[in-house]
Formats: structure tokens, sequence, C-alpha cells
């Protein structure tokens, strides 16, 4: 693809969405965050929280990508399900450790506010782009062929949209992905919750090893991530909203 023809999807500037259309991505969103965070009650899996794998997507890319720019390295990332994942990195200092596992929750809300800044200006083939870029880099670090099967299938949805659906269907897949990542971690830390509660913390529990790492409880940090998420939503509320 040319450079001037990529120049002008970028920064393509779409109509702004009718507020129904606002409101079913938001309402979709919550329903898949509010289904994960039922498997902690009933143990059963629905379909809707398959949805939520763009969510693990991103906390995984998150991992890497800050790890990267605090000067450490990534060997491999993998998504196991769609609310689980890892990711191998090496640590340049103990600042990189810290700040790459505080990463991991932090990176999507933060995302989806991002997303939500760029759709308040029309940009929803800017949001469909950066997806395809970091489906792109992640595919690279794939652990296997399922994690290649998954990241390939988010590059691919965005990268369709972008060169053949109308502009009505990139806004809708940009809308539906902001919430999504906005909403995401919820359940994620509703599990790090539930594990706390059951006394069955999980090796590699981003809590955990914080806690080790900076001797602050694991629970606080689990506050500053739902303090977060809270934050991410109601700045990106006024603006998502038409």
């Amino acid at each position: 693809m040319k450079r001037g023809k990529l120049d002008e999807i970028v920064n393509a500037t779409a109509p702004a969405p009718g507020w129904w259309l606002v409101a079913l991505t938001g309402l979709l969103a919550a329903a898949v965050a509010l289904a994960s965070l039922s498997v902690l009650v009933t143990g059963q899996r629905r379909l809707l929280t398959r949805l939520n794998v763009l969510g693990t997507f991103v906390h995984e890319g998150g991992h890497a990508l800050v790890n990267v720019l605090t000067g450490g390295g990534v060997y491999q990332v993998a998504i196991f399900t769609p609310d689980s994942g890892m990711t191998w990195i090496w640590f340049r200092s103990r600042f990189s450790s810290i700040a790459s596992s505080a990463a991991g929750y932090a990176t999507p809300p933060l995302a989806g506010l991002g997303a939500a800044v760029q759709l308040h200006r029309g940009h929803a083939a800017a949001v469909l782009t950066l997806t395809v870029v970091a489906a792109a880099v992640l595919l690279f670090l794939s652990a296997d062929l399922l994690t290649f099967a998954v990241i390939a299938g988010i590059g691919a949805v965005a990268f369709a949209a972008l060169a053949w659906a109308p502009a009505w269907l990139q806004t809708t897949i940009a809308y539906l992905e902001a919430w999504l990542l906005l909403t995401s971690e919820l359940s994620g830390l509703g599990h790090l919750v539930a594990a706390r509660l059951h006394g069955s913390v999980a090796a590699g529990d981003d809590a955990a090893s914080l806690a080790e790492d900076t001797h602050i409880p694991g629970v606080a940090w689990i506050a500053g991530w739902l303090a977060l998420i809270i934050w991410a939503l109601s700045e990106a509320f006024p603006l998502l909203w038409p």
C-alpha cells in the first residue's frame, strides 16, 4: 500500500455516530464484562467471554512494550484463554520489572481512553490501524499456534475493516474496541481478588509479583488498577457519547 493511501486511511474522519450505536457497543462490552465476572460464581464460560481476548491481547502487549521501553527485552507472548496469557521477558533493572508488571492491567483501560480520544475526533481508522500494527508486532513473539491464530485474527478483523468495510462499520468496530478495552480488566481484577479469597494465588500473578518487588500489598495494586479503570471510564464516556 502506497504511503499516500495509508496516510489518507489513517487520517480519514468518520461522521459522528448516532447515540444508539454508542449505546449498543457500550452495552455489548458491559455484557462481556458481566459474563466474564459471572464465571467466578458459575464456573461456566459463555460465548460472550471470548470477546475479552482483546483485553488479554493488549494486557500482554503492555507488559512487552513497557519492558522494552525500560531497557528490557521480550522472549515470547502467549494467550491461553480469552482472559489469561503470559509474557516471557527479561529485565535490565528493578524499575523495569516493576513497571512491566504494573503495565499489564493498566494498559487496556489506558488504550481504551486513547481510542476514545481518537474516536471523539472522528478517527476510527486510526484506532483500527494501531490495532493492525500491534498485532503485526506481537505475531513475531507468539509462543504457539493458538497465540499466533488469536493475534492474527484480531489483526485480520481490523485490517479487513480498514480495507473494505464502509465507514459506519469501521466506526462500529472501533467503538466496540474502545469499550471492550475500557472494561475488559474488570473481570481480570475479579479473578485476582477471588484467588486471594480462596488462598490460591497463581505463580506469575502480577499483583503478587509487584508485592514481592515493592513490599506494597497485592491488594493495594489491585485497588490502584481498579481506580485507574474507573478514572479511564469516567474520562472516556463523555468523549464517546455523541
